[in-house]
């Protein structure tokens, strides 16, 4: 498939944000580097490395950067765009910071989807860093083609308890900063028949023998499709926006994504952050509203899926009652509702994001004005 940066950039958003993949992404056949390990590390100076010497080897190469989010505000630093600046206007690298949004094992929740995105746009590598904490990073073994696990010289016991947790998941071990005193004991200390490199990666210096090694691991495993079916959300109708927020964001802690008025279903709409899937809730602005006629509690379900005309037409073949002709939603979103009585008693909303319209041209007609 080929995409601009601007689109790129966009279906990576939409990623991140809870959107399916791009129809009609293909496989692909670039292989995805997995860099963890403790803290302090080096791990991003060695992806910089990597980076440098993929491209001196004219190839391309996208990252995916796995921020810490801060647990009350939700944001990361992201500081790996700051730490590559230099590859800023090379068309053949492409970098995207994700924030884990409290997600464990220091993968962000879209973060593998995001690494087969770029698979599929045609990059002949993908390093996917993570956050590095330790033994909770086997996580990545499960997205990555090869794995890297960093230390540096004078670890300590550290080192054994990175061994107890990694060991497994570890196809090369990295002693980075291997100018430094102790670098022989480290390895020592790893006691593996793994391969084990050592590495200074703000110089380059063993870079090009560890990417030698990298290059000759293969894709583990085909790009799987995103599946049919999909939670979005769960709407939820409230009196007021106002009283209600609170519970979500200040009892439950969850993050406002944003607030919108839909103008044709004379609603309010607060959009709230539930991990993989997202919590919509919904205030009546008129007497004669949809929202207002059912009443507070839980409205509807909205399920995503990949191909929105094969769906519908497949209901309403089937007998189910579709209770509107397409139309955009909050967010740009395509939506039609599916009638309580087809779906034993709850009303069902199908809905495809825009991102994936901009992939499927002729969708757009259907959509009400």
């Amino acid at each position: 498939m080929t995409m601009t940066a601007r689109e790129l950039a966009q279906a990576a958003t939409a990623v991140e944000n809870g959107g399916a993949l791009p129809a009609g992404l293909p496989e692909g056949h670039g292989l995805i580097i997995g860099i963890t390990g403790a803290p302090g590390a080096g791990k991003s100076s060695l992806a910089d490395a990597l980076v440098r010497e993929i491209r001196r080897r004219g190839k391309t190469v996208a990252v995916v950067a796995v921020d810490p989010s801060s647990r009350t505000t939700g944001g990361a630093i992201l500081g790996d765009r700051i730490r590559m600046q230099s590859h800023h206007g090379d068309p053949g690298v492409f970098i995207r910071s994700m924030a884990t949004r409290g997600a464990s094992g220091g993968l962000a929740q879209t973060s593998v989807r995001m690494a087969r995105l770029f698979r599929g746009a045609g990059f002949d590598f993908i390093i996917v860093e993570t956050v590095g904490a330790g033994q909770d990073e086997i996580e990545i073994a499960a997205s990555a083609d090869v794995t890297l696990v960093v230390l540096v010289p004078g670890m300590g016991d550290e080192v054994q308890a990175i061994k107890a947790g990694m060991m497994e998941i570890a196809d090369i071990f990295v002693i980075n900063k291997a100018d430094r005193p102790g670098v022989d004991q480290t390895a020592t200390e790893l006691d593996t028949e793994r391969p084990i490199f050592r590495t200074v990666a703000i110089d380059g210096a063993g870079v090009p023998e560890l990417m030698d090694a990298i290059a000759g691991f293969e894709p583990k495993r085909p790009l799987t499709p995103d599946p049919q079916w999909s939670v979005d959300h769960i709407g939820v109708a409230v009196r007021s926006l106002e009283e209600a927020l609170p519970f979500y964001t200040e009892q439950l802690g969850m993050k406002l994504l944003g607030r919108e008025t839909v103008l044709r279903e004379k609603v309010n709409v607060a959009m709230l952050d539930a991990g993989p899937s997202r919590i919509e809730l919904l205030e009546p602005t008129a007497p004669d509203s949809p929202i207002a006629k059912r009443g507070p509690g839980l409205h509807h379900v909205a399920m995503r899926v990949n191909d929105f005309d094969e769906v519908i037409a497949r209901l309403k073949k089937s007998g189910a009652k579709v209770l509107n002709e397409p139309r955009r939603g909050a967010g740009g979103h395509l939506y039609v509702f599916i009638h309580p009585g087809s779906a034993g008693g709850v009303l069902w909303e199908i809905i495809q994001h825009p991102h994936e319209l901009n992939h499927q041209p002729n969708k757009e007609q259907n959509c009400q004005k």
